[in-house]
């Protein structure tokens, strides 16, 4: 029996692999990631600082945290100003994070054999408005870093040969999704799909299963914030206050009746009115320009006295007046994800920082006018739409449901989708920040079901892809009338 030939390098006397057909793919993909990495952490040096960035640093600088903003991102800058002051470090961990998790697609596409959808998914970290707000410093950010890094590693440890390596790379994709719950209170709606995906099929194999687990998930990744909290002993500035305000005062507003408790104002539904603004809750807030009457801090005054229970308040308002309540909250998500809205509600994303006690302050340059006039004509297009990646979400988890994609690419879209539509129900201001993760995740999603469908060759069947065409064309639509319309 003859044995098998290996091939020759003629000139090296050695045994040599056959060449890799998609080697030429896999340098641009790791040409565009660096490049990507590099245009934005030159445009933006050394990051913008928004009023939430200025505020967390001023605690990693005293090494003293409070929990409005993640305490767990304050208390790695601390660490990180050892390595230069500023929020340079900073910028770095997140677009590490973030190109880092898109290559790590990207690469596993070309692995299996589908290069150019693969260099599909390296341009979704250039999509506009993640590239343009990556160079600020956020919690969101930093968070769309950290699930974009999972969804990498989710995808590398499905199809990893040997069990070692596929428990490490959940193990670390897991990681990736502690950390980004960590980030936000609402991020557990984004990392419950995912991590469902992740985790042993034993854990999710029927029904009941499933349900126990996500249940367990959920509970996890939404504990994880205030846990961290605690651990740091991070003071407790009732951040939650925002949203019950918030809703109170939409409810108010469309009620006419006052849902707030006894604030010592003559007329609430009237004071009220002058207050509620449904793009943002900030009108209550200690740092509006007029204070409301029914604000913040006289409403925490009441909960420090322990005079009231802020969320049986929130509930009896909700339960008592829930067509006031959806219209308050339908009202704010239409302008959250600039939909039925006659113009963009504000630019996607920032150029320079809030005057700081440090005078960090990035320096205007050429890169970062193309990079931010890009972002803004984008956001005249669908690309920078949030209802668009949403719709688009969605109609990926139609297109899975319909041609049984693999479960992996469901749960990306998932995630998008269930994290974008939360804020119909946690959401208390607008910003294109707030969907860093949803266009990442829906674009990423997106190109994953083109993949899987090119790999499997499964249809969805022509009702579906109707009804996955029409979730995401009737909405874009109806965005686009409505610029041109009010």
């Amino acid at each position: 029996m003859k044995s098998a030939q290996l091939p020759f390098d003629r000139t090296s006397g050695a045994a040599s692999s056959p060449p890799d057909p998609h080697r030429a793919y896999l340098v641009l993909v790791l040409v565009l990631a660096v490049f990507g990495f590099a245009t934005i952490a030159f445009a933006y040096w050394p990051g913008v600082m928004i009023d939430d960035a200025r505020w967390q640093y001023q605690q990693s600088v005293d090494n003293a945290y409070e929990d409005w903003h993640p305490p767990l991102m304050a208390w790695i800058w601390h660490y990180l100003m050892r390595l230069e002051p500023g929020p340079g470090p900073m910028l770095l961990l997140q677009l590490s994070l973030y190109w880092v998790g898109v290559g790590l697609v990207a690469v596993w596409l070309c692995r299996r054999g589908k290069p150019r959808l693969g260099i599909a998914a390296m341009l979704v970290g250039w999509l506009p408005a993640p590239v343009a707000l990556m160079g600020s410093v956020t919690k969101d950010c930093l968070m769309a870093g950290a699930l974009s890094c999972a969804t990498g590693l989710l995808l590398w440890s499905k199809t990893a040969s040997r069990p070692a390596a596929r428990g490490g790379l959940g193990g670390a994709a897991m990681i990736a999704l502690l950390f980004g719950a960590a980030l936000r209170v609402n991020a557990f709606l984004a990392c419950v799909p995912l991590a469902l995906a992740v985790l042993p099929r034993r854990f999710t194999c029927n029904a009941p299963r499933f349900a126990l687990t996500a249940i367990a998930s959920a509970a996890i990744f939404f504990l994880i914030p205030g846990a961290i909290a605690a651990a740091l002993q991070a003071e407790d500035t009732d951040s939650q206050l925002s949203l019950i305000i918030f809703d109170l005062g939409g409810i108010t507003e469309h009620s006419k009746i006052s849902q707030f408790p006894d604030l010592g104002v003559a007329d609430p539904v009237a004071v009220n009115h002058a207050c509620y603004d449904p793009y943002q809750w900030d009108s209550y807030s200690t740092w509006a320009p007029k204070p409301c009457p029914l604000g913040f801090a006289a409403f925490q005054s009441l909960v420090d006295e322990g005079d009231v229970d802020p969320r049986m308040i929130w509930a009896r308002a909700v339960a008592a007046h829930p067509i006031a309540y959806a219209e308050h909250r339908l009202a704010h998500f239409n302008r959250a994800t600039w939909f039925l809205v006659p113009e963009n509600p504000d630019p996607p994303a920032w150029t320079q920082s809030v005057p700081n006690p440090w005078n960090f302050e990035v320096r205007p340059n050429w890169l970062l006018s193309s990079v931010d006039a890009v972002a803004n004509g984008a956001s005249r297009t669908p690309l920078g739409w949030p209802i668009f990646w949403i719709a688009v979400a969605f109609a990926v988890l139609i297109l899975c449901r319909a041609a049984e994609l693999c479960g992996e690419v469901a749960a990306i879209a998932a995630s998008a989708f269930c994290y974008g539509t939360g804020y119909l129900i946690l959401g208390v201001a607008t910003g294109m920040r707030y969907h860093v993760w949803t266009i990442t995740g829906a674009a990423l999603a997106s190109v994953l079901a083109a993949a899987e469908l090119a790999l499997s060759g499964k249809r969805s069947g022509n009702r579906a892809t109707a009804l996955a065409a029409a979730t995401v064309g009737v909405p874009t639509l109806l965005t686009a009338f409505a610029r041109l319309a009010f």
